[in-house]
């Protein structure tokens, strides 16, 4: 029988999973870059159900696309993801010194708002360069990130030793108490609500041309929290990042919570037109359907 403690195996486990994401961050970012796209190209080889899932999303967002574009899409996504995947890696445990190029679109939409002393929601998504996204902006602001908890509690504490060097604080997504708090004194919440969700606080809401399960508590919260929401894109081109942070939206929150947030997702998906290869294709966005829409996994 092991009579080890827990928190010592827990070290230790994180400790080994740590070794290669440490070794890849020591990398020059040109390496760190290429390493990720042999990754990227290797994944797309490995993952078949994952490529399925990504072939079902692309073909309903992109139905005028020819198969042989959509083909290359995806191609090229797991060449992002596997950069993303590199460069988080850097985030967690590289050289903090060797920062890669980057500048902020908008920073004044933040700075206008902490002035003043009101919360700001960073209305993000699930993008290649999603870790990296977040870092930039903790750089300029305390980052309060909401974040789902991976089931591997080595893996969970992996990846939040690495995070929370950055961040003002890491709030599990179903603790909205800790959320408004945040708000309500000043601070910057980070989240990507974008992903499939069919709660008591969901709507079917077009996205790339499906009526998708969304989450439609991010105007609630900014009302809670007495904070305005700000659009938050993070694109890479080469070895620079562009983040963008759009001016609020007029009006909201308006009471119409619905209303609010198909205004937000409209913006979303402007961003994923312009920078397909960028988003998240992976995730099965459209699990939950209406009732007799044709299941597309």
């Amino acid at each position: 029988m092991d009579h080890t403690p827990a928190s010592t195996r827990l070290r230790a486990a994180r400790f080994a999973l740590s070794l290669l994401p440490r070794l890849i961050a020591a990398l020059p970012q040109r390496g760190r870059l290429a390493l990720g796209r042999s990754m990227g190209w290797l994944m797309a080889r490995v993952l078949r159900k994952r490529r399925h899932v990504m072939h079902a999303n692309v073909a309903v967002a992109f139905p005028e696309w020819s198969a042989a574009a959509r083909e290359t899409l995806i191609e090229t996504h797991f060449q992002r993801l596997g950069e993303g995947i590199c460069e988080g890696f850097w985030g967690w445990f590289g050289d903090l010194e060797r920062v890669p190029e980057y500048r902020i679109i908008g920073l004044e939409h933040l700075e206008t708002a902490q002035a003043r002393g009101q919360g700001v929601i960073l209305n993000a998504a699930h993008v290649g360069d999603m870790e990296l996204g977040v870092y930039f902006v903790s750089r300029h602001a305390p980052i309060h990130a909401v974040y789902r908890p991976n089931n591997n509690p080595a893996i969970d504490s992996l990846i939040n030793q690495g995070r929370e060097k950055h961040l003002a604080d890491l709030i599990p997504r179903d603790d909205t108490r800790r959320m408004v708090r945040a708000l309500r004194a000043g601070g910057v919440l980070w989240t990507a609500p974008d992903q499939n969700y069919h709660g008591k606080t969901s709507a079917f809401i077009p996205f790339l041309g499906v009526p998708a399960a969304t989450n439609t508590a991010m105007p609630t919260l900014a009302r809670m929290g007495r904070a305005t929401i700000l659009p938050y894109h993070v694109r890479r081109f080469g070895t620079r990042y562009e983040l963008e942070i759009e001016a609020p939206l007029e009006g909201i929150p308006s009471g119409d919570d619905v209303a609010d947030t198909r205004r937000l997702v409209e913006r979303l998906e402007a961003e994923v037109r312009r920078h397909p290869e960028m988003y998240l294709w992976g995730h099965r966005r459209f699990k939950t359907l209406p009732e007799g829409y044709p299941p597309l996994y």
